[in-house]
Parts: structure tokens; C-alpha cells; sequence
């Protein structure tokens, strides 16, 4: 420090000139030279002492003054971060509106044309001391509904994680997606179709299947060329104990869940995967499970298989996965299985699966990272002043699901679906399908033509 060695100095400095005032002078006017000096010395380190202070006292008030350093940026959405790049934080959100006319070819019900606020969601995300991560979001949609459904927000996420910079690996806890399904994990403006095939819809559904969004922990760790995830899930929702006396309430269900992949080529312009998931559920004290989806568009709601609650001890899960990408053409396919332990009445299976093919044909490619599809970017935005048209690409699909065993009667359905994406920059995008559908259930045939358009955007 610069001043206790100036004061020092002084000192030093004084003691040293004693001799010399001693020289040459009587015992009296060397004690009042001595007196004199030492004064001197006093006022001076009084002065040293006087700066000290207000050089402190600066200081402090500088500190107290100083305002917090950051970049606050919009790309697209509001985001700040700290200089240090320990803390974080950003809106996040999106919005799909969609349209769909029916034409119905065979069966006794009448589809609803017409639209639906598809999801509606806001929330945030950010990260805390580098090595923590937070978000929340929730979806707004069920407000643009039917009066006669109440629920109008719905929690998506809200979880927090520990993901320590430059680790491989990650824990979190609270409610995220379960580590189940290619499709399943892929976020909705990255889907290639509207909506996610049957037998995605039906075995993962959230409210009656046993993936997407739960409450649990799970840990994850993402090798150079593989993915390797682990959890255990509850529900996704809470369910308030009966009173004394009153009919007991049923406990919620839970399961360990789990994904494996594995990406032997991973390029800027090609990539392949492939992948296995699963899971096994108990069902507590609810003792049923019910699987069942709409024709892969959800404008008219009711369902076209559905097995109806089937009483059940448990069940599980097994999922096949396979994608990959050349330039600009890409081919993805699932097959799952699954099979339910009853108590009575002999245990049941049911299984699905898809396979899909799309081509961009302004030559981007679908992009991929950590085992998940994560969509297109166009090489040029929309813009007739620059030149430029977004990325279009052209897609097809067929699906099937087969919910009959003994004497579980939830239907088969078989969907053929030709889709059209224009991503007119990486947040908007629209998409037009085609969906061919054929179910039956109990004798009952329900066929029909669906016309469905969506305008998207995401921030």
C-alpha cells in the first residue's frame, strides 16, 4: 500500500535529521529545534491521515454509485447478460394459430372446421453463477377456448439446472419433457408436420400417457457422438387429499424413464441417428391408463382412437428411433410399443409407428444437435427488396396405431399426411398439410379428408 509507506518515509525521514539539528547548537536550542521538528512531523502525518480518509471515502462512494455492467440485446427477445457472463435472463414465448377444413368421406360424425389458438405460451429463462439454469413457462392457449373448459393456463415448464460450464453432463428438477421419443422432444416450431404422429400422441400424451412434461429429476450427459439420459417422473399436476371420511383420493403415478443415442455421423450437411427410449410407470392409486388421439390435427378435439380407461397395476414403454440428413433431404421414423399389466382379464400390448420424408428445396439442411431435430434456419430471410425467400420445404408421412387387444377395443387408424413449411426467417414461420385419415374402432369407420394451415412465430 502507497500510504503506510509514505508516512513511514516521514517518519524515517525526521528521526534521521535528529544528528544534524544536533550539531553545533547548546542543549536548549537543540530541544526546541527537536520540539519544532516533531511538531512538524505531526502536522504532516495529520495531513497524510486527512487524505487517507477522503481518498477512502471516495472510494466507497464510487462503489456505491456504480452502475451494474451488462449487454442488453434484442435477438429477437429481450435478453440481458452480466459482463462476467455469470448471470443471464430472457423472455421467451410463442405463438400458433391454425385453421383446418374437413371433409368427411365415411362415418356418422360431423369434424368441427374451422380454428384454434394451437398454443399461446410466454415465460423465461436465465442462468445464475455460471453454472445454473432456470426456466418457466406457461401456455395461454386453453383461454382462447370453449367456455366450457376451465382450464385456461397451463404450466409447461419449470424446472431448475445444474449444468456446470464446459461439463458434459446436466441435473434438473422440477417439471421438463422426459427423455421419451425423437418427435416427442423436438420443440413444436421445429416439427416437420402440425402435429406429432398417433402413436407419439397417444403413448406420450402428458394428461393421460406417461411422457412429455412431468414433475421429476433427471440427470443427462452429451458425448461428442452420443446421448445417455435418466429420470424419475411423477405427474404433472397436484391432486388435493380427501377430507377425514370422505372417499380416499388416489395417489399419483410414477416411473423411471430413460433415452440412448447415438449419432455415428454428425456434419454441418448430414448427420444420422439413431436412438432407443423407455420407461415403466406404476399407477399408484389411480389404478388406470387410458391411450387414444385425434387425426394429427386438433382444430375439431375428440378423439378418433381411444381405448377408454383400462384398469392397470402398470406399463411400459419401448420406443425405437432413427433420423438422418443428406443436404437437403431428410427421412425420419419411430416404432413403439406398449404394454399394460392388468390385474384381471390378461395383460395387453398396443404399438404404433411413422416414417417420414422431406426435402428443402431452397437447400438448407435440418439441423441437429444432442439427439434432438432442431429444425431449419434459412440461409436468406423473406425479404423481396433483398432477394431473399426463407427456406420452403416439401414433406410426407404415414402413420398407423393399433390400440385392440382382447378385449381392449381402443381402434386402428392408418394417416397420410403431405405437408408444405415456409420458414420466412428463423422465428415465423407457416405450414400447410394435407392429413388422409382412416379409423376404426368397434365396427365404426370414421374417414376423412384435413385441410390445416398454421401461422407461427417464436421468440
Amino acid at each position: 500500500m502507497k500510504r503506510p509507506v509514505i508516512l513511514g518515509g516521514g517518519v524515517a525521514l525526521a528521526l534521521a535529521a535528529l544528528p544534524t539539528i544536533a550539531l553545533g547548537q547548546t542543549s536548549e536550542d537543540r530541544l526546541r529545534a527537536l520540539e519544532d521538528r516533531l511538531i512538524q512531523v505531526e502536522s504532516e502525518l495529520s495531513a497524510y491521515k486527512e487524505a487517507a480518509v477522503q481518498q477512502r471515502l471516495a472510494e466507497l462512494d464510487a462503489e456505491k454509485n456504480k452502475k451494474p455492467g451488462g449487454t442488453f440485446t434484442l435477438s429477437p427477445s429481450p435478453r440481458f447478460t452480466s459482463d462476467d457472463k455469470k448471470f443471464s435472463f430472457r423472455l421467451r414465448g410463442r405463438a400458433e394459430m391454425d385453421f383446418a377444413a374437413f371433409n368427411i368421406r365415411k362415418g356418422p360424425r360431423d369434424f368441427n372446421s374451422g380454428t384454434e389458438l394451437r398454443r399461446a405460451r410466454l415465460g423465461m429463462e436465465g442462468t445464475m453463477f455460471g453454472d445454473w439454469a432456470y426456466r418457466l413457462e406457461a401456455d395461454f392457449a386453453g383461454g382462447g377456448r370453449d367456455d366450457s373448459n376451465t382450464q385456461e393456463v397451463d404450466i409447461n415448464d419449470a424446472y431448475i439446472r445444474y449444468a456446470p460450464k464446459d461439463a458434459k453432463y446436466f441435473v434438473t428438477v422440477g417439471q421438463h419433457k422426459t427423455p421419451n421419443g425423437l418427435d416427442q422432444l423436438a420443440s413444436s416450431p421445429n416439427l416437420t408436420f402440425l402435429e406429432r404422429a398417433n402413436v407419439l400422441g397417444a403413448f406420450l400424451d402428458r394428461r393421460t400417457g406417461g411422457g412429455d412434461r412431468k414433475f421429476g429429476l433427471s440427470y443427462a450427459y452429451n458425448a461428442d457422438h452420443w446421448t445417455a439420459s435418466v429420470g424419475v417422473f411423477g405427474q404433472n399436476l397436484a391432486i388435493t387429499g380427501a377430507p377425514v371420511g370422505a372417499t380416499p383420493i388416489p395417489d399419483e403415478s410414477y416411473g423411471v424413464h430413460g433415452r440412448f443415442t447415438y449419432a455415428p455421423i454428425q456434419e454441418e450437411t448430414s448427420w444420422v441417428h439413431l436412438g432407443v427410449s423407455g420407461f415403466y410407470r406404476e399407477t399408484a392409486g389411480q389404478k388406470a391408463i387410458r391411450f387414444g388421439d385425434r387425426p394429427e390435427v386438433r382444430v375439431d378435439n375428440v378423439r378418433t382412437i381411444d381405448t377408454g380407461n383400462v384398469t392397470a397395476d402398470s406399463y411400459y414403454f419401448v420406443g425405437a428411433e432413427a433420423a438422418a440428413a443428406f443436404g437437403g433431404f431428410s427421412v425420419q421414423t419411430e416404432y413403439a410399443n406398449t404394454w399394460v399389466n392388468r390385474p384381471t382379464g390378461g395383460n395387453v400390448s398396443f404399438d404404433g409407428g411413422y416414417v417420414a420424408i422431406a426435402y428443402v428445396l431452397t437447400g438448407e439442411t435440418v439441423s441437429y444437435r444432442n439427439g434432438v431435430v432442431e429444425g431449419i434456419k434459412p440461409k436468406a430471410n423473406f425479404s423481396p427488396s433483398g432477394g431473399g425467400w426463407g427456406a420452403w420445404q416439401i414433406a410426407a408421412r404415414y402413420s398407423f396405431i393399433d390400440l385392440n387387444d382382447l378385449n381392449v377395443l381402443g381402434g386402428k387408424e392408418e394417416n397420410i399426411t403431405v405437408g408444405l413449411n415456409w420458414w420466412i426467417n428463423p422465428n415465423l414461420r407457416t405450414s400447410f398439410n394435407y392429413i388422409r385419415f382412416d379409423a376404426k374402432r368397434q365396427g365404426v369407420q370414421t374417414a376423412g379428408d384435413a385441410f390445416a394451415l398454421r401461422f407461427g412465430v417464436n421468440w
